[in-house]
């Protein structure tokens, strides 16, 4: 016997099981064939076949789908006899997954023909169910009946005769069939392993519909294991039985269906695709080289064209072509290249590219090897806000059924598992998240990992039953898929309608993705292109244009000067702000010390500045400095190592030795990067023994070719790609550029996409401060919806403040159209009448919008509640217009008040996220505490000191002797600085530990950016 219906995990949370389960438990028990029928959907379709295939067990490849039937639904399990079939089910699938597409019984007809039809029954929401259940024999033999006629090959299932209840029943089911001639078989509905896996569906359920474990409305079926054949023989008739050895030997799926392949391109002239790609290109190389032959370039590029059409890649190399001349059509920033595809001169010369691999010693074989046929992967980085722009121009280029994203899956991995578990198990939040903060962040860690690995995790298991049962309910929870997402850029184009080789679902309103996940896609023929969305080149986009708006500078950034003083000492001193790849502390600690002075050198950062390459930093900067002190492996790599001072930094370097050095092609030297970088011994030996012999016969001794294979080697495993580095490191020159030359409409720009962000906005600012660049606050007459430029400096939007949103701000730029606000009164009035509320009002305030009136914020808070009665009697409405008679009551007069600096400056911090016009610690210092250093000085003084700092963060530490102790933060207007609290102390002064609070410290800086305190003096807010 067969089992023909179960679900697997990819019926989201509807199943425990997973493919290796359901294939390796149906192997173990002698079973010969095994089904898939997920509900709705085929997402383990071509994981299961697999699976099925190494562990040598016959795949039947199916789905439950429902329909509407009369007033209901109904559900049936389709079974595909043959490749056809499962075509049929693709497109079924596809459908039903479309916007969750309600399908007939007249569609599942049409798509019924390749495939074995069974009824299921089983779930309440079936038509079917009711209907067995109160025996109504009219409603069930027109149900059959209309079955029979819409499918060829019909079953009746027969299930869950494990119930005593349900066997009952099933026996009027038999009688009908044998009255009407239809035939039934055995069908045990499978949705977890082994008999006691229930409370794994029933955890899954509860974390699908959000509710408690002992919710009694979770409807969870008991039983649904994989059975023997033994046990399935003491439940079901023989018959019964036989019939799934029949169907299963009728399901025949060969997986042989014609693979896709890419759309071919249609050029405007009608030629040859080869044709075009060469006339392009000569083309191209004319335009790069400005009509100027180069017998170096010309043979490089007839070797790449040459390459590429016997590969058969040119509809590829056309259609990346084809939509970057879009993009740079409706000026689109599109990045200058990525990856190892910016090493081939094709791609240079059709624009794909903007970094000469000639000139810059990049290498074709990189990107693609004669040698080792794969798919070329060019991957275009675009703005962010205008990538879908590309993607919608190429499915209306090669249609929409031809063009598809790529489904990913957000699985239960730790810490997800634990969080939704634990609230289905009413554990606290607190606990879950003192938990999940002990796993650490790394890639592939999993519970039983960090049970092992972290000590504290396995500690607080071991000391609390409740947590300890929860990790035991996630252990068989963990990896299973939750819910669906797409490939951040991955795109598939197909020659034929995408779903003939996979089926697809509506991931949202404007996006479907195939249903299988991309490492299966490739060898069904769909070839990913890569547009990712990079928010720099949107930055470098908006700075460009505004230049261009408000000055008679155009500027082209792929035609820099890349000798610009100016950008190369922002760079050696680190001012690296908002800069492309370059704002990590550790890689301006390197820029620091580098002190780039050439391009070549930014890429080197970018390549030096990752693991394991950065053992070879020191010895980079003391030979740039010192270039006495360079030492080749041997003369004939100087000229390949000359830019790295000797250094093999790069891949590309590793096969340029290979070539030059050991006579290997560069197609074999790239085979060998790559055995290297892999660590495949087998294959490095094989090239080794060429190297040598090779190097002997460009007089080099065997133990210096040794030695050079051996330095090669070291270095190939943590070599970066040159291409890569060069590419990014163009896209990290202009902006630095920018930020060099025109630093307002930068900094412009960068605040405009920090918006919302008040961390981003404050470093920003600090930086500004730094720079002597002007940042004003709001203003009522001046502010607009983003940062403008004023008076040679900034000035900040409405919507910094927070609570003043998109919704907010807008009415008050469309009062002020009717002219400028005069004073506070007017102001209010004018206000009120565009509906901004007393509470948006009150934020304004504290924000220092309406400073410019010359009132101060108490006086304004004060008197806000008496303005807004004034503007209600003053108002109103004629013909739907909002008019003013003032002549009805008299003005307001104000009240003024004495303001708190302190409180002004808590609330100013309130509504910005930091302090915008004075830090309240600064004022302090200076007049109560002037012996107390700023913290930026503290930073580089070792020994006794006083600071005076506002608390932002602290943590409370248990030492060894169980005694607590704590790491306090405190900042002022310069910086920040952690003080440390012994026990002694802390116990002390644990009750006026609170952010906010201010606080004198005096202690002794024995590390870098820690102080050690010996005494605690707090201040009285109200008295400061």
């Amino acid at each position: 016997m067969v089992h023909l219906h179960a679900r697997s995990c990819y019926s989201l949370l509807e199943s425990s099981l997973t493919i290796e389960q359901l294939v390796e438990r149906s192997a173990q028990l002698g079973f010969r064939h095994v089904a898939l029928t997920d509900k709705n959907v085929m997402y383990g379709t071509m994981k299961f076949y697999k699976t099925c295939m190494d562990h040598k067990i016959h795949p039947i490849l199916g789905l439950e789908i429902d329909a509407l039937f009369e007033t209901g639904k109904t559900s049936f399990v389709f079974l595909a006899k043959n490749d056809q079939g499962l075509q049929d089910l693709y497109a079924l699938s596809t459908l039903k997954m479309s916007h969750n597409h309600e399908l007939s019984m007249a569609d599942l007809s049409i798509y019924s023909q390749n495939s074995i039809v069974l009824t299921t029954g089983i779930q309440e929401e079936d038509i079917l169910y009711n209907w067995i259940l109160h025996e109504d024999q009219p409603s069930l033999y027109r149900y059959f009946e209309t079955c029979r006629s819409s499918f060829s090959s019909f079953y009746i299932g027969i299930l869950c005769n494990d119930s005593g209840f349900w066997k009952e029943k099933n026996k009027l089911i038999k009688k009908i069939a044998n009255e009407t001639g239809l035939l039934t078989c055995a069908l045990s509905y499978i949705l977890y392993q082994k008999k006691e896996d229930v409370l794994q569906l029933r955890t899954l359920k509860a974390i699908q519909k959000q509710a408690r474990i002992h919710d009694q409305d979770l409807v969870v079926l008991n039983d649904r294991f994989i059975r023997s054949q033994s046990e399935m023989e003491s439940l079901y008739d023989p018959e019964d039985l036989i019939r799934t050895d029949e169907i299963a030997q009728m399901c025949n799926v060969q997986m042989a269906m014609p693979k896709s392949s890419l759309p071919p391109y249609q050029n405007k002239l009608g030629i040859d695709s080869k044709e075009f790609l060469v006339k392009l290109c000569k083309a191209g190389l004319a335009k790069r080289l400005s009509n100027q032959w180069n017998e170096e370039y010309a043979k490089r590029l007839e070797y790449e064209c040459s390459t590429i059409i016997k590969m058969g890649f040119t509809d590829y190399f056309l259609i990346v072509y084809d939509f970057i001349r879009f993009a740079r059509s409706k000026d689109i920033n599109v990045g200058p290249g990525r990856g190892s595809a910016a090493g081939s001169l094709v791609a240079y010369c059709l624009g794909i590219t903007h970094i000469d691999p000639i000139k810059n010693h990049l290498l074709f074989e990189r990107f693609l090897n004669p040698e080792r046929i794969s798919m070329p992967d060019i991957d275009t980085d675009f703005p962010d806000d205008r990538r879908d722009e590309v993607i919608d121009y190429v499915k209306e280029r090669y249609g929409k059924d031809h063009v598809s994203h790529i489904v990913t899956f957000n699985t239960l991995k730790a810490k997800q598992v634990l969080r939704d578990v634990g609230r289905v198990y009413s554990i606290s939040s607190a606990k879950i998240d003192q938990l999940t903060k002990l796993i650490p962040n790394t890639p592939g860690m999993t519970l039983k990992r960090a049970f092992s690995e972290v000590d504290a995790f396995s500690r607080i298991l071991k000391k609390d039953k409740t947590l300890m049962e929860l990790y035991q309910y996630c252990l068989p929870l963990e990896g299973l898929p939750r819910h669906l997402s797409i490939h951040a850029a991955g795109i598939v184009l197909s020659d034929q309608p995408i779903v003939k080789v996979c089926p697809l679902v509506q991931i949202d309103e404007s996006h479907l993705a195939t249903q299988f996940t991309m490492e299966y896609l490739e060898e069904l023929g769909l070839i990913k292109m890569d547009f990712l969305g990079l928010r720099n080149l949107t930055t470098i986009d908006h700075i460009v244009k505004t230049i261009e708006q408000q000055t008679d500078h155009k500027i082209d950034v792929l035609k820099l000067p890349l000798n610009d003083q100016k950008t190369y000492r922002l760079l050696s001193k680190a001012d690296t702000t908002g800069v492309f790849q370059l704002e990590s502390q550790g890689i301006r600690a390197l820029l620091k010390r580098m002190k780039p002075s050439r391009f070549e050198e930014i890429c080197a950062v970018l390549a030096l500045y990752r693991p394991g390459a950065m053992q070879n930093i020191d010895a980079y900067i003391q030979r740039k400095e010192h270039p006495e002190q360079i030492e080749y492996p041997h003369p004939l790599t100087q000229d390949i190592l000359k830019e790295t001072y000797g250094l093999i930094i790069y891949q590309e370097q590793v096969m340029q030795i290979a070539t030059k050095v050991g006579g290997l092609s560069l197609a074999q030297a790239d085979s060998l990067r790559k055995a290297m970088s892999k660590k495949k011994h087998d294959q490095m030996s094989a090239y080794k023994e060429t190297f040598v012999q090779g190097a002997l016969k460009n007089h080099c001794s065997y133990k210096q070719a040794v030695e050079l294979f051996d330095t090669m080697e070291k270095f190939a495993s943590y070599g970066f790609n040159k291409s890569h580095s060069y590419a990014y490191g163009l896209i990290a020159y202009q902006m630095a550029y920018l930020k060099a030359n025109y630093p307002l409409y930068f900094y412009q720009n960068l605040f405009d996409s920090v918006i919302g962000s008040e961390k981003k906005t404050s470093q920003y600012l600090s930086e500004c401060r730094s720079r002597k660049l002007v940042v004003y606050a709001p203003d009522i007459n001046r502010s607009e919806g983003h940062y403008t430029i004023e008076e040679k400096g900034l000035r900040m939007p409405f919507q910094v403040l927070k609570g003043i949103g998109s919704t907010i701000y807008p009415p008050i730029l469309e009062e002020r159209r009717h002219g400028q606000f005069q004073n506070f009164i007017e102001c209010v009035v004018r206000l009120s009448s565009a509906h901004v509320i007393e509470s948006s009002l009150r934020i304004l305030i504290d924000g220092g919008v309406f400073d410019s009136f010359g009132l101060n914020r108490a006086t304004m808070h004060d008197n806000l509640a008496r303005i807004l009665v004034y503007a209600d009697l003053v108002k109103t409405e004629v013909d739907g217009q909002i008019r003013f008679d003032f002549s009805v009551v008299s003005k307001p007069s104000l009240r003024n008040m004495k303001e708190n600096p302190m409180e002004r400056s808590q609330k100013e911090f309130r509504v910005y996220g930091f302090y915008l016009s004075e830090h309240p610690v600064k004022r302090i210092r200076e007049t109560q505490y002037p012996k107390c250093l700023p913290l930026s000085q503290a930073e580089s003084y070792s020994g006794y000191l006083n600071v005076i700092g506002r608390v932002v963060g602290y943590r409370v530490h248990k030492t060894k002797r169980g005694q607590n102790m704590c790491f306090m933060s405190i900042d002022d207007e310069s910086g920040k600085i952690d003080i440390t609290l012994m026990p002694e102390l802390y116990a002390k002064e644990k009750d006026n530990i609170q952010k906010e609070h201010v606080v004198v410290v005096q202690g002794n800086k024995n590390r870098p950016n820690s102080i050690l305190a010996r005494k605690c003096f707090w201040l009285n807010p109200e008295k400061t």
